[in-house]
């Protein structure tokens, strides 16, 4: 998705929160009190609601954005940022495209962010090794003679 699409698809904060509530939901949500999985949302104070117990789970509790002040939104499109960019996008940028004053809980957020997806990248890496069939690579290196030898043939 281009980050133009993405504007269009999340214009306010209250449709990043309602796919963040989605999105939590379709990912199973568990009590801590008394493991049940079904809950309401209150949207008051963003909250799930068990309705075995009642106990009441935040709506960041438990993610990246725990603790954070800032917007959901600002989450969302940060991460959409660093997950688009090819090379590493700068934090005064985000800070500037953002719209945002200071310098220090944006610094933050993408410190967090970046260390979840260096936990990820970490839990996905291969690591085992691969193994080419001689015949695949002979015909690699036919493929290649061929290409260089009509390449030489051309000029």
């Amino acid at each position: 998705m281009e980050l133009r699409e993405y504007f269009e698809k999340y214009p306010n904060e209250a449709t990043c929160i309602e796919e963040f509530k989605n999105k939590r939901l379709k990912n199973g949500l568990i009590c801590k009190k008394c493991n049940h999985n079904l809950h309401s949302f209150r949207n008051i104070d963003l909250k799930f609601q068990c309705k075995n117990c009642g106990n009441r789970i935040g709506l960041r509790s438990g993610t990246v954005m725990e603790n954070s002040n800032l917007p959901i939104r600002y989450w969302m499109i940060c991460i959409e940022l660093l997950t688009l960019s090819q090379r590493r996008i700068s934090i005064l940028k985000i800070q500037y495209l953002l719209g945002h004053k200071r310098y220090e809980p944006i610094w933050l957020m993408v410190q967090k962010i970046r260390l979840v997806m260096r936990k990820r990248d970490y839990k996905y890496r291969l690591k085992a090794y691969s193994e080419f069939d001689p015949e695949f690579l002979e015909k690699i290196d036919k493929l290649t003679f061929e290409k260089k030898k009509t390449i030489t043939v051309d000029n």
